[in-house]
C-alpha cells in the first residue's frame, strides 16, 4: 500500500502537479490549531515593517483526514423492469369505452386508466347461485343426519366395559369422519362463493386501473367499443420502485454509503437532495448492477425527477486517513518543488521543503519532510 502511494506522488511530483489521490470513504472536517505570534525577528533591522512589527499566524501540523470535493458527475435515470396494465376476467365480454390516460404520464396505484363496458351471461350467474344454494342445503341434510345418528348411537352404548369402550371409539371415529366430509362441503361452498361474488363484481365493473406507481411508456393503440379479450394490454409502464438513478464512477471515487447530494434540473434553479450511494462499484450485490456504476438512493420520490433532468451528483470523498495536514495558503511551489516556513525556537524561521501526496485546495497531506507537531508560518 505504502509502496503504491508512494510511486502514484513521485509520479506527481516529477510532473508537476497538485495530484489528488481518491478512494472511497466518509468526510472528516479537521479544524487547524492556530494561534497569533509576533516576530521578533524584525528588530534586527531586515524585513522591518513601517511600525516596526510583523505579524503572523502558525499552525501546528497534526494528523487529520483529507478529502476532496469531487468534480459533479452526471447521472441518468434508469428503469430496471417493465410491467404491464392488462384486461383481465375469467368469464363474459370486455368492451373499452374509453382510455384515460397518455404516454409519458406518471401515475399512482388505484387510478383509473381506461373505462370499460362488462357483459356478464346472466344465466350463468343464475346457474352458479342455484348450484351453491342446492350444495348448502346437501350440507345441511348430511350435518342433521349425522346429529341423529349420533344420537342413537349414544343410547345403545354398552353397560359392559369391554364393549363400551368399543362403542365409544366407533362414536368418536364417526366423528372424525364426519369432520373430514364437512371440510370438503365447505370448501366447495367457498368456491363457489368466490366464484359469484367475482362475477357480480365483474358485472358491475366499469374501469381497469394501475396496480402500482409508474410512468407510462407506450399505450395500447384501441379503438372505443373494442372486445378486449382477457389479457389484452392495456399500456406498458416503468414501475416507480424498479427506476433508480445511476452515474458512471469507474475511478472508484465513491463507494458504498457515502452522502451526496443530487441536484436535478438546469443550473440556475435546482432541486437539491440529499442522496446515499447504495452500490459499491466494482461489487456488485445483484445481477441488476454494472460494474463500474454507482447506484443511488435518497430524500427525493422519482416522481419528482421525471422529466426534470439534468441530474449531477457531487460530494467529498476521503483521500486519506491519518495523515499529516498542512493549510495551503502556507505552503509555496519553486519549479515543482514545495516549501513551508517552519517557526523554530526563538522565533527563527526556516523554509524547510517537503513532499505533498496532493491538495484539496485547503490543505496538502504531507507524504514526507515533516513531522507532527511542527508549527509553521501561515504569512
Amino acid at each position: 500500500m505504502t509502496a503504491g502511494i508512494l510511486a502514484v506522488v513521485l509520479s506527481m511530483t516529477a510532473c508537476g502537479q497538485d495530484g489528488v489521490l481518491s478512494d472511497a470513504g466518509a468526510n472528516v472536517v479537521t479544524v487547524p490549531d492556530k494561534s497569533q505570534y509576533l516576530d521578533l525577528s524584525v528588530l534586527d533591522g531586515e524585513g522591518i515593517t513601517e511600525d516596526g512589527w510583523n505579524s503572523y499566524s502558525t499552525y501546528t501540523v497534526t494528523y487529520g483526514t483529507f478529502s476532496s470535493e469531487m468534480v459533479p458527475m452526471r447521472a441518468n435515470l434508469r428503469m430496471l423492469e417493465t410491467a404491464y396494465v392488462k384486461a383481465e376476467y375469467e368469464v363474459g365480454t370486455m368492451r373499452l369505452r374509453e382510455l384515460l390516460v397518455e404516454k409519458n404520464q406518471y401515475i399512482k396505484a388505484g387510478t383509473p386508466v381506461a373505462k370499460v363496458t362488462m357483459e356478464i351471461d346472466e344465466a350463468d350467474l343464475l346457474e352458479l347461485e342455484r348450484k351453491l344454494l342446492r350444495l348448502q342445503q346437501r350440507y345441511i341434510a348430511a350435518q342433521e343426519e349425522f346429529l341423529e345418528s349420533q344420537e342413537k348411537r349414544e343410547v345403545l352404548f354398552a353397560k359392559w366395559p369391554p364393549q363400551r369402550t368399543i362403542d365409544i371409539t366407533r362414536y368418536e371415529q364417526a366423528q372424525l369422519d364426519f369432520a373430514q366430509t364437512a371440510m370438503g362441503y365447505e370448501r366447495q361452498i367457498a368456491e363457489l362463493t368466490e366464484r359469484i361474488e367475482k362475477l357480480r363484481a365483474l358485472a358491475g365493473q366499469t374501469e381497469i386501473v394501475a396496480k402500482e406507481d409508474g410512468f407510462i411508456l407506450d399505450v395500447s393503440l384501441l379503438r372505443r367499443g373494442q372486445i378486449l379479450e382477457n389479457g389484452t394490454i392495456i399500456l406498458r409502464l416503468a414501475p416507480a420502485d424498479k427506476i433508480c438513478l445511476e452515474f458512471e464512477d469507474r475511478l472508484l471515487h465513491y463507494g458504498y454509503g457515502n452522502q451526496l447530494t443530487l441536484s436535478a434540473g438546469s443550473t440556475r434553479n435546482p432541486q437539491v437532495f440529499d442522496a446515499m450511494v447504495v452500490s459499491a462499484v466494482g461489487k456488485a450485490l445483484s445481477s441488476d448492477w454494472t460494474v463500474g456504476v454507482s447506484r443511488l438512493d435518497g430524500e427525493y420520490d422519482i416522481a419528482e425527477l421525471l422529466g426534470n433532468g439534468p441530474f449531477n451528483v457531487s460530494g467529498q470523498t476521503n483521500v486519506m486517513e491519518n495523515v499529516l495536514l498542512v493549510p495551503a495558503e502556507a505552503v509555496t511551489a519553486e519549479k515543482q518543488n514545495y516549501y513551508v516556513t517552519v517557526l523554530g525556537e526563538g522565533g527563527s524561521m526556516t523554509k524547510t521543503q517537503f513532499i505533498p501526496g496532493g491538495n484539496n485546495g485547503k490543505f496538502y497531506w504531507v507524504f514526507d519532510g515533516l513531522e507532527e507537531g511542527v508549527r509553521i508560518v501561515i504569512p
